[in-house]
């Protein structure tokens, strides 16, 4: 709901920040993002998502389809095979059909992707995709046990698993479902996140959680895509929060 927005508050803080800001502000930025904006993502994220992260593991980026399109690239050679669900998210299967995957869709019930079905089809996938809070687009929640039975797949066969988690704010009743990252001892999940639903789409920030042995790879090839967030949209969002 745009008219809902407070836009006076982001107006007012806008200005405050503008007028504090510094010409290191202005001549660049982080490439990982701005570090009050990932404390703040990372405070969140604890208190609201179960995910106990810290700022050095959040990557800012501009949403969901910046992430996609960087862990394609990232983790996908030409013919490598990627699990999604079926049906699922577009626009995904189209950032990892362009990066070469072969896409294997798995079947969706009432709780969420079927791990099973997904070993039948693919034994070793070199990525797993899914929407475990709000399946896009039956609107399922992952069980507890397959979410178990997510990471014991990905640990043995060392599989990355993506984790979107586009809406999760939106809820008519009750707390949301913790992310999986949270349930993650092998740290084997990109969790994906935006702030363009639960804000507004024209805002363009979103965030990645990163496993520790992934950082480097994706900061080398964030510098070399578009190289920082914009610096003046994240002083003003991490002071919203």
């Amino acid at each position: 709901a745009l008219s809902e927005f407070p836009i006076d508050i982001w107006a007012r803080i806008a200005t405050r920040c503008l007028r504090r800001s510094s010409t290191g502000v202005l001549a660049g930025g982080d490439l990982a993002g701005s570090r009050a904006l990932r404390e703040a993502v990372a405070g969140y994220l604890g208190a609201s998502r179960g995910v106990s992260c810290s700022a050095d593991q959040v990557v800012i980026v501009s949403g969901t389809q910046q992430s996609l399109d960087l862990l394609a690239r990232l983790l996908i050679a030409p013919a490598d095979a990627d699990v999604m669900e079926d049906p699922g998210f577009i626009w995904a299967v189209d950032a990892f059909r362009n990066a070469g995957a072969k896409i294997v869709p798995v079947s969706v019930d009432d709780r969420g992707l079927d791990p099973a079905d997904g070993r039948r089809r693919c034994a070793r996938p070199r990525a797993v995709y899914l929407t475990p809070a709000h399946q896009f687009a039956l609107g399922t929640t992952l069980s507890l046990d397959r979410r178990f039975d997510l990471l014991r797949w990905a640990q043995a066969t060392k599989t990355v698993l993506i984790e979107d988690d586009y809406d999760s704010e939106f809820r008519f009743t009750g707390r949301p479902a913790p992310a999986i990252k949270g349930l993650d001892e092998a740290d084997s999940v990109f969790l994906l996140g935006t702030f363009n639903k639960v804000l507004f789409p024209a805002l363009r920030l979103g965030y990645m959680v990163v496993p520790d042995a992934w950082m480097d790879r994706v900061l080398k090839l964030r510098f070399q895509t578009d190289r920082y967030p914009p610096a003046m949209s994240q002083m003003i969002l991490a002071s919203f929060i």
